[in-house]
């Protein structure tokens, strides 16, 4: 069979309207790929430790 010749080729991949979401998708990811290194490596730990201070301090009633 030839793939260029195809529907799904000829109809949709090979479409303008379908080249700009994969750059946008690939920008996108480009852009938010440092975010979600960080919050993997160090996000879930500082996500912790910012809820139990705020835990503590509810407990001992300060507002700060």
């Amino acid at each position: 069979m030839d793939f260029y010749h195809s529907w799904i080729y000829q109809k949709v991949i090979n479409t303008e309207w379908f080249m700009w979401i994969i750059v946008y998708l690939v920008l996108g990811i480009s852009i938010l790929s440092p975010v979600l290194v960080w919050y993997f490596i160090n996000g879930k730990k500082f996500i912790k430790q910012y809820f139990e201070h705020r835990k503590q301090r509810q407990q001992t009633g300060n507002s700060t």
